[in-house]
């Protein structure tokens, strides 16, 4: 029986912070065992994305809990060009399709046109995704941290950790100042993926809770009344001091059950932020 293993903030930057590799240069470096991923772009990426260029820094961080080139390399990457790319499969590649839609040209479908449900999980027509696959290869590079034999902590309290001290922009999930316009770019490529599918009513509402959705990506979108959207439910509970499954009854009592976005809920429009506001000041 191994003993158990504690892990350190510090050797964890300085793992995801250090080494790393094109994503054409990392096979047979990152190995097939559980861990951390960090993603960086060159000065390009950011660009291309919107963001100020900060090519030291990881634009995203996540987590494999059983094979870093497996979830990496394979389904992020489709660094293998015998493998088909899984945008539908992947969080990553979403949100890259979302923010790179004008730039590459890009048109969310069905994850799976038989089936066509989830729309969230949106994929790309084929050539689309190669499109992404290949502006991937050409500015994007990863590092890793392996998981230590015996770790008594899980995968995702060190994830959490991570993000939550370096806050990547395109990470959403556990991010103290998550990118607004990732949140509207990727609702706007699930509009899209959904077509003729999304009934009516579910339409309405999503459009109706969510107004910048349809606008373009960059920059704030300003409400009617010319404020940001605001924070999410779980970001506002945190502040008000409320849990966020206390905060979301309440939104789902005043305007119904909203379409859930597939990671979470998106930013409050400023009648929302109000209305949760004044109930529980």
């Amino acid at each position: 029986m191994s003993a158990s293993t504690s892990w350190h903030l510090d050797d964890v930057l300085n793992a995801l912070s250090g080494k790393r590799w094109p994503i054409t240069q990392a096979r047979g470096r990152v190995r097939a065992v559980p861990g951390l991923y960090a993603i960086y772009g060159n000065t390009d990426a950011w660009a291309g994305l919107g963001l100020d260029p900060q090519p030291g820094s990881a634009l995203y961080v996540g987590k494999a809990e059983d094979s870093l080139a497996a979830r990496e390399l394979d389904t992020h990457f489709a660094a293998d060009p015998a493998k088909k790319p899984r945008t539908g499969s992947s969080t990553v590649r979403r949100s890259f399709a979302a923010l790179l839609r004008d730039t590459l040209e890009l048109h969310a479908v069905p994850r799976n046109p038989d089936k066509p449900d989830h729309f969230a999980n949106y994929g790309l027509t084929p050539d689309g995704d190669a499109r992404l696959t290949e502006w991937m290869h050409q500015h994007l590079s990863l590092a890793v941290w392996e998981r230590p034999i015996g770790l008594t902590q899980t995968l995702r309290t060190v994830e959490g950790e991570i993000i939550r001290t370096w806050m990547p922009p395109l990470n959403i999930q556990g991010n103290p100042q998550p990118l607004p316009h990732l949140r509207r770019a990727r609702q706007t490529m699930t509009l899209e993926a959904s077509g003729p599918q999304m009934p009516t009513a579910s339409r309405r509402a999503f459009e109706t809770a969510r107004p910048a959705a349809a606008l373009p990506v960059r920059g704030p979108a300003p409400s009617a009344a010319g404020r940001s959207l605001g924070p999410t439910p779980v970001e506002l509970a945190r502040e008000l001091g409320k849990s966020p499954k206390t905060v979301r009854q309440a939104l789902r009592d005043k305007y119904g059950r909203l379409p859930f976005d597939g990671d979470r809920w998106g930013a409050l429009t400023p009648a929302q932020e109000d209305y949760l506001r004044a109930r529980f000041r």
